[in-house]
């Protein structure tokens, strides 16, 4: 396997016990393989197993069930068989300490052994302050997260995870609980992210236009047992304006979406949304 690819998904399967006594079987032969410097966006209706993937990839596993119940996640050609340290995780909800300010939330990953051993405490104190000018959060370093807003919460969330600068960064739908102004600012701060500090970001969502906007890939989706039905380039040089998002190539890469969505969703057509 060549040195340069990072992640491989070979022919995962997934199934979790049920009452029934019969396994449910939430994904289904789902292969892909990415390198550093790309942002893959997996496209599909809510429930359909992204989040699934993401675990896999993390090796946070679920204890109800093997994981995954067949086939292998490889990072650098070894398989994850647990939590991998070149591997974080930003949630739909912000992870935050309540009682530590802005500051202290985002040097907290440095308390771990593992990171704390590996970067010097200089090196700590210049990651922190570079990564909250990064994400516009330096004047609110001292305020703690019950004074910050969804979308600063989510900024210090962000920061807190990059400040390690991992090789994999998943994002579990990380703005789907935020208003639409402020849903679109947070992605066109990823943008700057994944400009200044470069990474491999997995982005779980089922809005094409986010995916649209963010992804150097799309990977579509169906429904359970989820599979990959296309992986679809989007080449367009980011970040990509609205003038883009309203173009010809746009909007015919949107039809093909919805089009392979459609396909392979049978009856759950509303499941996939669409920012207005």
């Amino acid at each position: 396997m060549p040195d340069e690819l990072l992640l491989e998904v070979d022919r995962i399967v997934q199934e979790f016990p049920s009452t029934t006594g019969k396994p449910n079987r939430v994904l289904h032969d789902v292969s892909f393989r990415a390198d550093r410097a790309a942002t893959l966006c997996l496209l599909g209706p809510s429930g359909c197993g992204k989040s699934t993937i993401l675990r896999m990839v993390s090796g946070m596993y679920d204890r109800r069930a093997r994981m995954p119940t067949a086939g292998a996640v490889r990072i650098r050609g070894q398989v994850v068989d647990g939590p991998h340290d070149e591997v974080l995780t930003v949630f739909q909800r912000p992870v935050l300490k309540a009682w530590l300010n802005v500051r202290d939330n985002v040097a907290l990953p440095f308390r771990a052994g593992l990171w704390g051993d590996r970067v010097p405490p200089g090196e700590q104190k210049q990651r922190v302050a570079e990564i909250l000018e990064a994400v516009g959060m330096t004047q609110a370093a001292r305020l703690y997260p019950r004074q910050l807003s969804g979308g600063m919460q989510q900024r210090v969330a962000l920061a807190a995870r990059l400040v390690l600068r991992p090789s994999i960064l998943c994002l579990d739908e990380p703005f789907s609980a935020l208003d639409p102004q402020t849903r679109q600012d947070m992605q066109d701060l990823v943008l700057r992210m994944w400009h200044d500090f470069p990474c491999l970001a997995l982005f779980v969502t089922h809005d094409v236009t986010e995916a649209l906007r963010l992804a150097d890939r799309i990977l579509v989706m169906s429904t359970r047992p989820a599979t990959v039905v296309a992986d679809l380039p989007v080449t367009a040089p980011k970040p990509r304006p609205d003038t883009w998002l309203r173009s010809p190539e746009c909007a015919e890469l949107e039809r093909r979406i919805i089009g392979l969505m459609r396909e392979a969703n049978g009856p759950n057509r509303g499941a996939l949304t669409m920012a207005v």
